[in-house]
């Protein structure tokens, strides 16, 4: 019997289908996967392939065969626009992230192709996976010493972390910890750590989150504290004996203990030096190494430069140039006068910071290219739609112009009119909305008047009457000059010049508390210079409003803004950490002067918030 292309598509299917059965042999799962992709090549115009695809490619990557993921990979990404699947492209990018990553160790293109997932996981409004490849993201820029890149990865990539996230949560915290271990902001590294292990559900990722805590403590010269936490870790049951983490465990406990001048063993720093060697932990090796090569450095320098000499050959073959350039510093120390020593240490010195500079470039240019990227499909979206749109809108005309002239002639009067009066009524409105912006900011100002510098200036008439000391009567006067220079600068016309920039930055720095910490992502991307006066002055205002709010009522920790140019306007996302309110109590709190200032100029303004979980808001501004 002849197979026409309704059997054909069926048995394509039959087979797909039972390719998916995780019960299966991976061999059994890429039989069936590979009769699938033979029939549904014979399909014309098939929306199966992208599928079957990607199925064939995770099965390629799931058994070794790398030549054939990367052959496949290419074959998708040419399937014709109109038959490809963008949650397909999401996961396969993923799976090329994760190739590149870990299995090629390709670490920029492993950025890109995470990126690129992330990129489609937005079309479908997937923010756990967005969150997941932001993450990764964050975790590359680390591994290539790109710190401060990979901390504003990270804050992304919390934005779109829930409550059914905690292990991802954790796990952006730990990394955070590091990139501030690495930064020798230690406190906040600690602060991380510690908000990582309460989170993490994983008993193993807890301890792995403690060993760099404690790896956190000897870095600052905490010994006591890192051997009191690293003995904890190895009395867990949850600990692997004689695994690499094991290994981790002993041998950062012999170096604490070490620092600390306790006397040891040599071997508590030879044991876990077995163990990685028998664990294949080349970079494990490296620390094993560089302990001991410190350890033996006074006592016995000939054997320390033979440690350090393996940590040079390690780092070469599994290209850590980093590791070789400490080493380097050591030899330097145990032989001052060897003249090739210092000059490679130089050439290394000079070689990662030009390395590292590049990396930083690189990953930033990534991002952006790719926002620009994304920002001019939409806008050939938006184009092809309107030109689309005006020629169905020609034929519309031709036919009522063909229908009578008399009729389209009263449909435009029509329309004419009512536009005129639709034009006048947006018009009073806006002119009503300005109008109870601006009572509203005078009635708030007038409250604060009364409130803080009539009372301060009643409390300075009752010193003068019952004739107080000169001192402290001055020291009244000064305050409520300051309090008044605070009013003068709030009422006051705000810089829209070309420092605008600096002007905001250095206001909310100056609204928050001491103690609340505030990251800006997205700023250098925002054209200041393009946004008309009106824009800046409302923006400063709310998002002055918006500080002075969480200032006085949230207690928050952590305040977060990120601020992205769309194609028509300007969108910022506020978020903090603090004890939240009830958004039915806006009116009473002052944020409802933030709603009449946005929607005098035509913009939006969303609250979100839930008492004792952290406030949003999120504000948009026509261009």
């Amino acid at each position: 019997m002849q197979s026409t292309p309704t059997t054909r598509i069926d048995s394509t299917l039959k087979y797909f289908e039972e390719s998916k059965n995780a019960d299966l042999a991976l061999n059994a799962q890429y039989e069936l996967t590979e009769k699938a992709f033979k029939l549904v090549s014979t399909i014309p115009s098939d929306t199966l392939l992208p599928k079957i695809l990607y199925q064939k490619n995770w099965l390629h990557l799931s058994l070794g065969q790398y030549d054939s993921l990367i052959k496949y990979d290419k074959v998708l990404s040419r399937i014709p626009k109109q038959f490809q699947n963008e949650l397909v492209l999401a996961k396969q990018n993923y799976l090329m992230g994760y190739y590149y990553e870990i299995i090629a160790e390709i670490p920029d293109s492993a950025f890109v192709r995470y990126n690129r997932s992330k990129t489609y996981y937005q079309r479908e409004k997937d923010s756990s996976w967005i969150g997941k490849n932001l993450l990764n993201m964050a975790n590359i820029q680390q591994a290539q010493s790109d710190f401060f890149g990979s901390k504003e990865t990270l804050t992304e990539a919390l934005q779109y972390f829930g409550e059914k996230s905690k292990n991802e949560t954790a796990s952006a915290f730990s990394t955070l910890g590091t990139n501030h271990r690495k930064l020798f902001n230690y406190k906040d590294a600690e602060t991380y750590f510690l908000k990582a292990i309460a989170l993490t559900e994983s008993e193993e990722n807890g301890l792995s989150i403690k060993n760099n805590l404690a790896v956190t403590y000897i870095d600052n010269g905490e010994f006591f504290r890192a051997a009191k936490l690293l003995n904890e870790i190895l009395e867990s049951s949850s600990l692997k004996i004689e695994s690499s983490q094991h290994a981790r465990v002993l041998d950062n406990l012999a170096y604490a203990n070490w620092l600390s001048n306790k006397p040891i063993k040599k071997n508590s720093f030879l044991k876990p030096l077995y163990l990685r060697k028998q664990a294949g932990d080349k970079r494990g090796l490296l620390s094993s190494y560089t302990h001991l090569g410190e350890f033996y450095s006074k006592i016995e320098p000939q054997r320390a430069a033979r440690y350090f000499d393996s940590v040079i050959q390690l780092s070469k073959t599994i290209r850590v140039p980093r590791a070789e350039k400490d080493a380097m510093k050591h030899l330097m120390q145990l032989f001052p006068d060897r003249v090739e020593i210092h000059n490679r240490y130089i050439f290394l010195q000079d070689s990662l910071y030009k390395q590292e500079l590049k990396v930083k470039t690189q990953f930033a240019k990534y991002k952006y290219d790719d926002q620009i990227k994304q920002e001019s499909i939409l806008r050939l979206e938006k184009e092809n739609a309107e030109a689309e749109l005006e020629a169905i809108q020609e034929r519309n005309m031709r036919y009522w112009f063909l229908g009578g002239t008399v009729f389209l002639a009263s449909v435009l009067a029509i329309g004419y009119y009512s536009n005129r009066q639709r034009v006048k009524r947006l018009k009073a409105q806006n002119r009503a909305d300005r109008v109870e912006a601006s009572y509203a900011t005078e009635a708030a100002l007038s409250q604060r008047l009364h409130d803080d510098f009539g009372a301060g200036l009643h409390h300075l008439m009752l010193l003068v009457q019952s004739k107080a000391d000169p001192e402290k009567i001055l020291d009244e006067l000064d305050e409520l000059y300051q309090q008044s220079r605070d009013f003068s600068r709030e009422i006051n016309a705000v810089d829209t010049g070309a420092n605008f920039k600096e002007v905001l930055y250095a206001m909310l720095n100056s609204q928050k508390p001491e103690e609340t910490q505030l990251l800006i992502v997205g700023g250098k991307d925002i054209p200041w210079q393009s946004l008309s006066n009106v824009t800046k002055i409302t923006l400063y205002k709310v998002l002055r409003e918006l500080f002075i709010n969480m200032s006085k009522h949230s207690k928050a920790k952590l305040v977060t803004l990120n601020l992205k140019q769309q194609a028509n306007e300007l969108e910022i996302r506020y978020l903090d950490n603090g004890v939240g309110i009830d958004i039915s109590e806006i009116e009473k709190n002052g944020l409802f002067i933030t709603e009449k200032r946005i929607e005098a100029i035509g913009g939006s303004i969303s609250f979100e918030s839930k008492q004792g979980n952290g406030f949003k808001a999120l504000i948009k501004i026509p261009n």
